[in-house]
């Protein structure tokens, strides 16, 4: 159900700042990792190495969720999320698209209407959803050694925090660190000179390969990299908390923690499995009357629920309606109502053609919807490594089946998370499980009348394939309609670019 904000009488009055309470205002950390699965920490997986010392430690001092997901496992779609409150269904951002409804409201946008100072460090473009809008202080890519020097970030966490002082304004500070995304970290041949070392390496030796993956020695490698990745991540971490301690102001800030969608393997980012969605997620925030070194275990929580609940902690109110609601209450201990499921999609990826997906799970089951899925059918993503090239050339049957499965899917998927987390056998034609699909399907269904999903025709027509193809070339909305025309012009302007250079060349 849509959430709704009332608006303030501050901004009802035409008060741009806000109207603080005794307390100093709240300030507000988001710190994102980039494809980090929530499986290489030892809250959900045994027989890990040493992988994250400085998040084990800081989150004992807040507020940790079992249950949190992406909505969206692909980077930017996820970000478009958490700045809106929306849905990419709701939003139109159903992909690597900016805002094209500008009556719809941002985060940082609110914010800055009501008094605070924002900043955002690294994945600038993938966490501006409104491309009108200027942040108070940027550093990208470039200026944070390809988003993988955790001094750097700390120095200019540090930096962006002194500017908010001197402008007497609270502040909200988006930190992206580009660890662990894709290319992870092989010492014999590092792939960003001007990135730091991990304080630690691992070995294929030590890793734990999830079930979702075959164990193999190409797999093992990568994840060995992907560790080393994961580590980096955790040293950045360690050194922008440390700055914000150091300027004076943690006991103030609300800080949060969290993925943009899962790791980047087959199967996972760039899906709808559990893997693909869940994420370690903690908050911390020492003057905001939150529990302490608690485990969350039975509430769902999902990006939808990041602005209203970043609104809720800084007490601004807006007169929107959002599909997330806040889940400050639940760090302070509370119970709320509509916590058993989390809904999540994938619609374009950065390349390629649709390959709409749509999914409802909670603790013990998932249901998925794939209308593109046909016999084929090629799906393919950034994330594959060279594990599936070993799939291929392997001969083995489960590895091919594996790899068939992943490349043309089947239309739907129904598991049982209890016995099978990885998602490994599909239940859908199991008479001992045919009420249990009848009825997530049906959730989902009743998900997609309320947000207007332009999949709902096709999940009608299920038992019909080929309509069902038909069906995605119709009623399903093509990429470009669904960006503004802003973006459109930066699009052609690089397509122009591109091709004069190859003129160029020729002559």
């Amino acid at each position: 159900m849509r959430q709704k904000l009332i608006v303030t009488a501050c901004l009802a009055a035409g008060v741009a700042a806000p109207v603080w309470a005794e307390q100093a205002p709240t300030n507000v950390v988001l710190i994102t990792a980039d494809d980090l699965g929530y499986e290489v920490f030892s809250r959900f997986t045994d027989g890990l190495p040493d992988l994250t010392p400085n998040m084990d430690a800081y989150v004992k001092g807040g507020v940790e969720f079992m249950h949190a997901h992406s909505n969206t496992s692909i980077c930017m779609p996820s970000r478009s999320i958490m700045a809106t409150g929306l849905y990419g269904v709701s939003s139109g951002m159903m992909g690597f698209m900016n805002l094209k409804d500008s009556s719809i409201p941002t985060l940082m946008g609110t914010l800055t209407e009501h008094g605070y100072q924002t900043g955002v460090l690294g994945k600038v473009s993938h966490s501006t959803p409104d491309l009108g809008y200027q942040w108070n202080y940027v550093q990208d890519y470039g200026d944070l050694g390809s988003g993988r020097d955790g001094k750097l970030y700390a120095k200019y966490t540090a930096e962006f925090i002194e500017q908010s002082k001197k402008a007497g304004q609270p502040f909200y500070l988006m930190v992206n660190s580009h660890d662990p995304h894709r290319a992870f970290h092989d010492p014999e041949d590092p792939r960003w000179a001007d990135a730091t070392q991990p304080s630690k390496l691992f070995t294929a030796d030590e890793v734990v390969v999830p079930e979702y993956l075959p164990d193999t020695p190409q797999t093992r490698l990568e994840l060995s990299h992907y560790y080393n990745s994961v580590r980096r991540l955790d040293d950045s971490f360690g050194l922008i908390i440390q700055a914000i301690e150091d300027a004076g102001v943690a006991d103030d800030t609300l800080v949060m923690f969290l993925s943009d969608n899962g790791s980047a393997f087959p199967f996972a980012k760039a899906n709808t499995y559990m893997f693909s969605s869940r994420t370690k997620f903690f908050a911390k925030w020492p003057n905001g009357d939150i529990n302490t070194d608690y485990v969350d275990e039975d509430n769902f929580i999902s990006f939808v629920d990041i602005m209203p609940s970043i609104l809720d902690a800084t007490g601004i109110e807006i007169d929107a309606e959002f599909d997330g609601q806040s889940f400050i209450p639940l760090l302070r201990g509370e119970e709320q109502e509509g916590r058993d499921y989390v809904y999540t999609q994938i619609d374009y990826k950065i390349g390629g053609g649709a390959t709409p997906m749509r999914a409802i799970q909670d603790k013990e089951f998932i249901y998925i919807f794939n209308p593109w899925s046909e016999e084929g059918a090629n799906y393919r993503n950034a994330n594959e490594g060279k594990i599936t090239e070993e799939w291929a050339a392997s001969g083995d049957e489960v590895q091919l089946e594996r790899l068939r499965m992943f490349r043309e899917r089947e239309m739907e998927e129904f598991y049982d998370l209890s016995l099978d987390p990885s998602s490994l056998n599909n239940l859908m034609d199991n008479p001992e499980y045919q009420a249990k699909i009848t009825e997530y399907r049906q959730k989902l269904n009743d998900w997609m009348v309320e947000h207007k999903d332009p999949v709902l025709p096709m999940l009608a027509h299920r038992d019909n394939p080929e309509k069902v193809l038909s069906m995605m070339k119709t009623d399903y909305p093509k990429k470009f309609s669904l960006m503004p025309q802003e973006q459109l012009d930066k699009i052609k302007a690089k397509q122009e670019e591109r091709r004069a250079q190859r003129d160029a060349k020729k002559k």
